[in-house]
């Protein structure tokens, strides 16, 4: 409310109210009290004409007149206008009309102004003079219509002054708007012009001097000091950008870096620990077929089989993580049917509490990937955000077509600007820090409890997306739940890449 009353409109509205409080008042008071003042004087002068006339009507009555006749005539009296009394006094006897009761006869008073007694009836007598005996002639003659005729003109003087008073705030609001819309025009392109429009005129089309005077000094301003700052604001924000994409793509690198000797190293002992497991499990299967497969012996050794097994399914994963697994063959192959095979398998496999939802994209292009390590990396993104649910929330699933642009190819390693399918996995739980977040691809690296996870789900991942030659982006928050991106490059953009 204060904000709107330090405008000019607002002030200009506020005076004209103060000054219209201060005035119409006393201009009411006046001009009603000069109506009311003649309206009364009126209906007293009309009153003592009328009476006057019956005066003379029975002074001109002959002497003997029967009281017949004079009751006629006071009859007359008060049905001739608004009376309400009429009786004469002759001798020592009253004549009254025959329209009054026996109690009106005595209610006369006589009233020497309008309203006097509160009776509103004005009482008046004259004195007759012709008649053989002295009389007096009463009358008595409604103010009521007068009351309410006054009433109305006091309404009526309400709705003048009514509409006078908004005819001036309408004055005042097109005087206002005269002088405010050139300068909210000003302070419209002033604020263009602070947000990058340098181009922007400052120019008021006002017939006021003072206005056009002011813009003219701020279009001269402009023209001296915007241009200069503007062009020394987006040298300072090309150089900051340049430096961030900089520091940005050096951190990816470095983080390339580090994975991909942690890929060495875990592949080189994969290769070992396979060189020491390959004849483990071919001893096993040996000594399985000598035994009988009901003995203790041969139990034993199977749950030893099963345990060498599940290692060297480990050691596959770390071998896919490292790129050095080579046994899938790339084919060109639509993903939607493939993600939505993996969806169902998913759905069926996490709890009831778990809302997963799916959204493809119709008409994706194709990409060139093994389907198989495409289905390991959406079952492991998925098994990852349903941990990192709570009680409530959901894990959503979607496939789309993107352009990179080359602004953003420049802040991730391994995009080049094309056509892009992407598959996004998003949760919403509990979130990561930014030091988890940058740990989350390396092996055997877990936030899960002891026991539960090898912390190899996501080190597949990477190592999945980086033999497709694409790229995956992490966006978390602690509370905020996560999302994963993985580009792969569609088949016709990636054929021109390899050419």
């Amino acid at each position: 409310m204060a904000r709107h009353l330090n405008t000019i409109p607002g002030r200009l509205v506020l005076m004209l109210l103060l000054i219209h409080a201060l005035l119409m008042p006393p201009l009411f008071y006046v001009i009603s009290s000069t109506v009311e003042r003649t309206m009364k004087d009126s209906f007293v002068d009309n009153v003592r004409n009328l009476a006057q006339i019956f005066v003379d009507r029975f002074e001109r009555l002959e002497e003997d007149a029967a009281e017949q006749q004079i009751v006629v005539f006071l009859d007359s009296a008060i049905l001739s206008g608004q009376g309400r009394y009429a009786a004469i006094e002759i001798g020592g006897r009253t004549v009254a009309s025959s329209l009054m009761s026996d109690a009106d006869t005595e209610l006369f008073r006589e009233d020497f102004a309008f309203g006097e007694h509160g009776d509103d009836t004005y009482y008046l007598s004259l004195p007759v003079v012709g008649l053989a005996e002295p009389a007096v002639l009463k009358l008595g003659y409604d103010e009521s219509p007068i009351h309410e005729d006054f009433a109305a003109v006091r309404r009526t003087l309400i709705y003048v002054l009514a509409a006078y008073l908004l005819m001036t705030l309408f004055v005042a609001g097109l005087m206002s708007a005269t002088i405010v819309r050139p300068l909210r025009w000003l302070q419209k392109a002033s604020r263009a012009i602070s947000s990058g429009d340098v181009d922007q005129e400052l120019k008021a089309d006002s017939r006021l001097e003072e206005i056009s005077a002011l813009a003219d000094d701020l279009e001269t301003m402009r023209r001296n000091l915007v241009g200069i700052n503007e062009r020394l604001k987006k040298e300072i924000a090309e150089r900051e950008q340049a430096e961030a994409d900089r520091r940005h793509l050096e951190d990816q690198v470095h983080h390339h870096q580090r994975l991909r000797s942690l890929g060495t190293l875990a592949g080189g002992v994969a290769h070992e620990f396979n060189n020491v497991l390959q004849p483990m499990v071919l001893y096993l299967e040996l000594a399985l077929e000598d035994l009988p497969a009901d003995s203790q012996i041969a139990e034993n050794l199977a749950r030893v089989q099963d345990l060498a097994n599940r290692a060297k399914g480990l050691s596959q994963q770390i071998l896919t993580f490292s790129r050095q697994d080579s046994d899938a063959r790339l084919v060109t192959e639509d993903l939607a049917p493939v993600v939505e095979e993996v969806v169902t398998m998913i759905r069926a496999l996490l709890p009831a509490t778990v809302d997963l939802r799916l959204d493809i994209e119709p008409g994706c292009s194709p990409v060139k990937c093994a389907p198989e390590q495409i289905k390991q990396l959406l079952v492991n993104l998925c098994n990852n955000a349903s941990r990192a649910l709570s009680d409530e929330g959901y894990v959503s699933v979607s496939l789309s077509e993107v352009a990179v642009s080359e602004h953003m190819a420049i802040r991730y390693q391994n995009l080049d600007a094309g056509q892009y399918v992407v598959l996004e996995v998003r949760d919403t739980g509990r979130g990561m820090d930014a030091a988890t977040q940058e740990r989350i691809f390396e092996p055997f690296f877990t936030t899960q409890e002891v026991g539960k996870g090898t912390g190899l789900g996501l080190s597949v991942v990477h190592g999945i997306v980086e033999r497709h030659d694409g790229e995956i982006a992490v966006e978390s928050e602690p509370g905020k739940g996560t999302q994963f991106r993985v580009f792969l490059p569609c088949a016709a953009r990636r054929t021109v890449s390899a050419e």
